[in-house]
């Protein structure tokens, strides 16, 4: 009977992406990878399941791949089966590479042995004293798997698919007076984190703060939004040329383009006369420093913003087993959504991501509930936890 070509395509694509499956003695193992021809930074999932097959036994594992500089990895889930002797485990893993060429991910694996009288033995303790449980430790030699990682377009900034937002509070200003700028990067790929995204200019002060990055992971990739909060000031009238951002969508294999239009600003200078001391013993040429003053407000202002999160992130770990009652009055105190803001995503910025959503939207946009609401809304959340 003669096959059906596409049935033996289908059977050869399915052999290339079962990476590897073999035996380790008491268990069997199985890798699946979603590719073995990824882009630089495209978002690889890796799954392993291990099967037990000695049932005489009682196995665990300890398993993580290898810290490399040609990739980085994040664990989205872990799965036990427990059955009597019959252990198997499913693990999930997320993986980057990081650069072109031929790459190998390694990994770490330790299959550890016991019995069950030793089991029982490690948990005969009562709770102030628990013995320790007797195994016996086995590294096991996995095979690496190997991915021909193809590179990005010359220049490519961006590896995703993603949207360029941008808020400029004002065009007009006095000389050295700060013009907020806030531009934000959102959607789905490898996190859009950039050490620089306005490029430098001699007659322009460019200030930023560190990114604010929310990202969430799943077996589809990374999803992020990043805001960056900047801030230009200049002696005189200036344009910001055109901002262009070179991304790559691996989902289509075609490159694209993210832009900040050339932006204007009008600088107000001070008036000659008003900085020259008219007296027939003139004292030297007074120049009018009250910029430095707003400047340095900027500056303190911003110092305190970073200062704060640090402050906050600190006594937030120093206290880790603190009541949701003492939050709520912490919570109370501020008035200031920035500091909430920060607050939040370093308690927990996955069950508060809606409010650190909102907040973003008031900071950012002047838009969406007031602090008031934001508030009642953390509130019924800590009260929902307490129930």
């Amino acid at each position: 009977m003669k096959k059906n070509p596409g049935s033996v395509m289908k059977q050869f694509i399915l052999f290339i992406i079962i990476a590897a499956n073999g035996f380790a003695g008491d268990f069997s193992y199985t890798f699946t990878l979603s590719s073995r021809t990824p882009y630089v930074r495209e978002a690889v999932i890796m799954k392993l399941d291990l099967v037990q097959t000695d049932h005489s036994k009682v196995l665990l594992f300890k398993f993580s791949p290898k810290k490399s500089d040609n990739y980085e990895f994040y664990r989205l889930d872990m799965k036990e089966e427990d059955a009597y002797h019959a252990a198997k485990i499913h693990y999930t893993y997320l993986i980057y590479p990081k650069k072109p060429g031929h790459v190998e991910i390694n990994f770490d694996l330790i299959e550890m042995v016991t019995t069950d009288e030793k089991v029982a033995y490690s948990f005969s303790g009562d709770r102030d004293n628990i013995r320790g449980l007797n195994k016996t430790d086995i590294p096991i030699d996995l095979p690496p798997l190997k991915l021909e990682v193809k590179a990005l377009p010359k220049g490519t900034s961006l590896v995703g698919n993603f949207t360029l937002d941008y808020s400029i509070k004002k065009h007009q200003a006095k000389s050295f007076e700060p013009l907020p700028l806030t531009i934000t990067i959102e959607g789905e790929g490898y996190p859009p984190v950039l050490s620089r995204i306005v490029p430098d200019n001699k007659e322009v002060s460019i200030f930023s703060e560190k990114p604010i990055v929310h990202t969430s992971r799943s077996e589809k990739g990374s999803k992020s939004r990043v805001v960056y909060p900047l801030a230009l000031s200049a002696r005189e009238s200036f344009d910001l040329p055109e901002i262009t951002l070179k991304a790559f969508d691996p989902g289509t294999g075609k490159p694209y383009e993210l832009k900040i239009p050339k932006q204007h600003f009008s600088i107000t200078k001070p008036n000659p006369e008003e900085l020259v001391d008219k007296t027939d013993s003139p004292r030297p040429l007074q120049s009018d420093w009250s910029w430095l003053g707003t400047l340095l407000g900027y500056l303190i202002a911003f110092g305190a913003g970073f200062l704060s999160a640090k402050s906050l992130k600190w006594s937030i770990k120093k206290r880790a087993g603190t009541d949701a009652s003492e939050l709520e009055k912490e919570i109370e105190t501020i008035d200031d959504p920035r500091v909430l803001l920060t607050l939040l995503a370093a308690t927990d910025s996955k069950r508060f991501q809606k409010q650190i959503e909102a907040l973003e939207m008031r900071i950012y946009k002047n838009k969406g509930p007031s602090l008031r609401q934001i508030k009642n809304d953390i509130y019924h959340i800590i009260k929902e936890d307490r129930l």
